[in-house]
């Protein structure tokens, strides 16, 4: 076994430590100012180790404005080159880290440049203390590297009892002739620290006549498992005498005792069944004629011509009086047998004056 004696052991500790102290005081590259708005309240001037002064709460928005500064002085003369700044909220995201990272850029000597990185919080997130590292980098003209670390700590806050709802649509949400089974689809989301018991899930419109309850019994605060969602589908028909109209459709969930409430608003648009049907027949309408065959009707013994048309659908036949079953035709012939019988009259006579 190899001894190490301990004044080896010491003068390793103390280069290790002048090395990285000569580093830091090597980089030319500082955070001149560094300031954390978090759900529109501004944290200002924050240096390396402080925690930020504004709670966050779950999906709030959290926006980091970082000033970098090129510290070589004018004299100097060194310009660094390439510099990106990234920000990480580590394990913020169910265990999982959010970062971002800035566009690269140069500063000359003696110049510095704001940068901002902005963040959405999730929804589902423990309420605890979150570490946030700021790291810069570059490279100067000479080929050397210049860096600059802050960590910064983060607070979440989540209140005792708090539902929202995350999704809420209507299938169809427009309908005219056909008013069944619309469908009003929701979905809930436990945010808070405790977990709710007996939540009423109410979807309703007076005018309509709709009132649709279910009861869930338990929405738990566990962030990210199944057990702290719930999700339902709910349908309903409109009235046939139901006026056109936009109609409000509100979905509402119930709980801590029914003290609080989540909901939403949608719009279901009503229109006249008259006035859709009028606007489909026009959108049908074609102005090619199909193929016309001619077919004797059984009844009449008229002659009839049936015209398919391309745009119609599969089966259906639209069926025309020719000519030969018109009333002109009708008419033709029987002018036809009058002046037959005229002109037979008339050679009768003709013939008897010649015999006398």
């Amino acid at each position: 076994m190899v001894k190490i004696s301990k004044s080896l052991l010491l003068s390793l500790v103390i280069f290790i430590f002048l090395m990285s102290a000569a580093h830091a005081a090597g980089s030319k590259l500082i955070f001149s100012d560094v300031d954390v708005n978090v759900g529109g309240k501004t944290s200002k001037n924050l240096d390396d180790g402080d925690t930020i002064d504004d709670e966050a709460e779950p999906g709030d928005a959290v926006e980091f404005r970082v000033e970098v500064k090129n510290n070589f002085t004018d004299a100097e003369d060194l310009e660094i080159e390439d510099i990106t700044v990234q920000v990480t909220i580590e394990e913020v995201d169910d265990g999982d880290d959010l970062d971002e990272e800035s566009s690269d850029f140069n500063l000359k000597a003696d110049r510095d440049k704001r940068v901002t990185l902005k963040f959405q919080l999730p929804i589902e997130l423990d309420e605890d203390t979150f570490n946030v590292l700021i790291h810069a980098e570059g490279e100067d003209e000479n080929g050397t590297n210049h860096e600059a670390d802050m960590d910064l700590e983060l607070e979440v806050n989540k209140e005792s009892h708090q539902l929202i709802i995350t999704r809420s649509t209507l299938s169809p949400a427009e309908v005219s002739c056909n008013r069944r089974n619309v469908q009003a689809d929701m979905s809930v989301v436990n945010i808070g620290n405790e977990d709710e018991e007996d939540v009423t899930i109410h979807v309703f419109n007076s005018d309509l006549g709709v009132d649709l309850k279910e009861n869930v019994e338990e929405i738990t605060a566990e962030p990210n498992e199944d057990e702290s969602r719930f999700s339902g589908t709910y349908s309903f028909s409109v009235p046939n005498e139901a006026e056109a109209g936009s109609y409000p459709i509100t979905v509402k969930a119930l709980y801590d005792d029914d003290r609080k409430k989540a909901e939403k608003a949608l719009t279901l648009t009503v229109n006249d069944c008259a006035t859709a049907r009028k606007e489909t027949a026009e959108e049908e309408k074609t102005s090619e004629e199909g193929e016309e065959v001619e077919v004797i009707s059984p009844t009449t013994g008229r002659a009839t011509a049936t015209v398919v048309d391309e745009e119609a659908p599969e089966g259906a036949v639209v069926t025309r009086e020719s000519f030969l079953g018109s009333n002109a035709f009708v008419t033709g012939i029987i002018i036809a047998e009058v002046i037959a019988v005229i002109v037979g009259i008339v050679l009768v006579v003709a013939l008897f004056r010649r015999k006398g």
